[in-house]
Order: structure tokens, then C-alpha cells, then sequence
């Protein structure tokens, strides 16, 4: 599953009326009566794009880039925003084009167009392209050679000048980011590529922390050096509770290892019913109600039961999702795999 990186707010609001849009790209003003239906629509796809109604906030903003010849730099931008949330990076890509090419001296909407563009190049590189990667080195340079662009550019580049091995380079913005953003919502995990590039080029797991309901605190950074195991579950998941006598019997195994940790994320709302039925199955590893999703967002976790394996550097090796127990047939070898590794490198 991929995730954005660095993204400004989107532009909402870019051009104030449509006579100003139409002397920006060289054509006719439009009449009053043909600039309140684009407006009209224009704000109809935003509403949805708001509400997160992706798919028809796009056909809103095709039936007003129709009404301006297909050459509105405003619509193409507002399509670029609604494809990133639906994971459509090519037309991610597409749409930032068509903004370049009809946005004029619009900077700002010029700026961030790059920036959509090179943040897709980077999602479909998935760490590993070298093409992709550089078209998107290319883009995020292209954005800051604009005035005015935002800081967070400078942490996408950096991000990617690392996934392609330049750490010096990427290091380099990467603080540069830092220093003109010190408290910026990025600068957390600058702060960690900075220290670990090796942070852009593996799939780390994202920071967690909760108190179980036995009491006890538990966080990620506190887990290092183990074997961590994520059973994101709920009562009311047939799969999830057929698995729970295999989870058992996995835990009593893998538990007389050190390096071994088994923690239980719930999605269920009822507190009185979680707590019952983890105490009724014997459930006695770390159990937590994620309540308002925060970890099962924070993994991308949309079905039940899912299991993640965590290595003892903090790195993803493994995640099934949607299947239960018995259908995950490598699980298990996953979690033998890396308890294995952590007691060799224990010798």
C-alpha cells in the first residue's frame, strides 16, 4: 500500500472568475451566464472532493474543464487532487501536464502541479524504479526552481535523492527542510531520515504507541531488537475468531523466545465485549481496542483479520491481509525467519 509524502494543502480557490481564467490563457471572456454554470460545477466537485466523493468529484470537474474548451489549468489541478486519493497515479501524472501546459504565470498552481507529479513518479517507483525515480528528482527540482515553492518540496526530493542512493545529496535537503520548516508536520520523519536514509529505501513501520488493556504502555521505539507480530482482529470477524486456536498455539511456541512479541489490535467499539472475549479465549498476550483507527490507518489495514511482521530493526516483513489463519501459509515461516536472524546475530 503506498502513502502520499509531502503534499501542500490543496488550492482550492486558484483563479477568482472566469474572465480572469480566460484572459490568463489567451482567450475570449466568457459570459456571466457561462461563467455561473462553470462556477456552479466547479463548486460541485469541490464539495465532493471535500466529502471524498473521488470518483464523482472527477466527473464534476471533466463537465466544467468541457465548458472551457478542456483547457482549464484550475479543473486539471482539482482532477490531479481527486486521482492521488484514488491511488490513479498515472493520471495523477496526466492532469499535472495539462496544468503546466494551461496555467500561465500562475506559480502556485504551477509549483504544486510538479509537486503532484513527482510525488506520483515516486509512489509508482515504489523505492526501486531508477527512471521513475529520476523523472521524479526532475519534477520536484523543476517545482523549486518556481518562486514561492513550499519547503515540503525540498523533503520530497530529498526523500528521493535517497530511495536512489545519493544520501549525501538527499541528507542535504532533507536538513535544508528542516531548517526552513522546524516545526513542520514533516519534520518529525526528516529528522529520522536524516539520522537512518536507509528510512526512504525500506518499508519501516510507522510509529505506534497505546496502553494495553492490561495497563501497560507500549510503543514501537521501546520494541526494537524484537520479533513484533500485529493481529489486527475484531469479535465480529468470522475469520479472526475461527484463527484464535492457531494464534494460541503460535504464541505458546514463539513465546519462550526473548525476541518474540504478539500484540492484538481490535477494531471493535464495544469495550465490555472485547474485554470479556479476549479473557474468555485466553487471549494473554497484549491486547489493544483501537478505537478511533489510528493504528489500523497508520498500516493501511482494510480487512480482518490482517497480520503484520515487524522485524527487529523496525521493518516490515510481512503483512496478509483479508485471509484467515489457516490460508496465511506463510505466516508462520515469516515469524520463524526472524526470530532466527535475531539469535544468529545474537552469537
Amino acid at each position: 500500500m503506498t502513502r502520499h509524502i509531502g503534499r501542500p494543502a490543496p488550492l482550492l480557490i486558484l483563479i477568482a472568475t472566469g474572465i480572469v481564467s480566460a484572459l490568463l490563457l489567451g482567450a475570449e471572456p466568457y459570459t456571466t451566464a457561462q461563467d455561473d454554470i462553470y462556477q456552479q460545477e466547479l463548486s460541485t466537485g469541490k464539495d465532493l472532493l471535500r466529502r471524498r466523493n473521488y470518483e464523482d468529484a472527477v466527473k464534476s470537474f471533466k463537465r466544467a474543464n468541457e465548458m472551457r474548451g478542456k483547457k482549464s489549468a484550475e479543473c486539471y489541478y482539482l482532477m490531479s487532487e481527486a486521482y492521488f486519493s484514488l491511488g490513479a497515479y498515472k493520471n495523477v501524472i496526466e492532469s499535472a501536464d495539462k496544468v503546466i501546459e494551461f496555467a500561465g504565470e500562475n506559480k502556485q498552481l504551477t509549483w504544486n502541479s510538479y509537486n503532484n507529479k513527482g510525488l506520483a513518479l515516486q509512489t509508482l517507483a515504489e523505492k526501486k524504479d531508477l527512471k521513475k525515480l529520476q523523472a521524479a528528482e526532475v519534477a520536484f527540482r523543476q517545482a523549486l526552481a518556481i518562486e514561492g515553492a513550499a519547503p515540503v518540496i525540498r523533503y520530497n526530493l530529498g526523500v528521493t535523492l535517497l530511495q536512489l542512493n545519493r544520501d549525501a545529496e538527499g541528507i542535504a535537503e532533507i536538513r535544508e527542510y528542516i531548517k526552513l520548516q522546524p516545526t513542520g508536520t514533516y519534520t518529525k520523519a526528516a529528522l529520522k531520515l536524516a539520522d537512518n536514509p536507509r528510512r526512504a529505501r525500506e518499508n519501516y513501520a510507522p510509529d505506534f504507541s497505546f496502553t494495553s488493556s492490561e495497563g501497560e504502555h507500549i510503543a514501537l521505539e521501546d520494541l526494537r531488537g524484537k520479533v513484533v507480530v500485529l493481529d489486527f482482529w475484531a469479535t465480529w470477524c468470522p475469520p479472526c475468531l475461527d484463527s484464535i486456536p492457531a494464534i494460541r498455539n503460535m504464541y505458546k511456541k514463539f513465546s519462550q523466545e526473548q525476541s518474540f512479541v504478539l500484540i492484538g489490535i481490535s477494531a471493535d467499539s464495544e469495550d465490555d465485549l472485547w474485554r470479556e472475549f479476549t479473557v474468555k479465549n485466553k487471549m494473554i498476550w497484549p491486547q489493544y481496542r483501537d478505537r478511533d483507527r489510528r493504528i489500523q490507518r497508520a498500516f493501511h489495514v482494510s480487512a480482518f483479520p490482517t497480520y503484520v511482521v515487524i522485524d527487529h530493526e523496525g521493518i516490515v516483513r510481512f503483512q496478509s491481509e483479508g485471509a484467515g489463519w489457516e490460508s496465511a501459509v506463510d505466516l508462520h515461516q515469516a515469524i520463524q525467519k526472524q526470530v532466527k536472524m535475531v539469535a544468529n546475530e545474537a552469537r
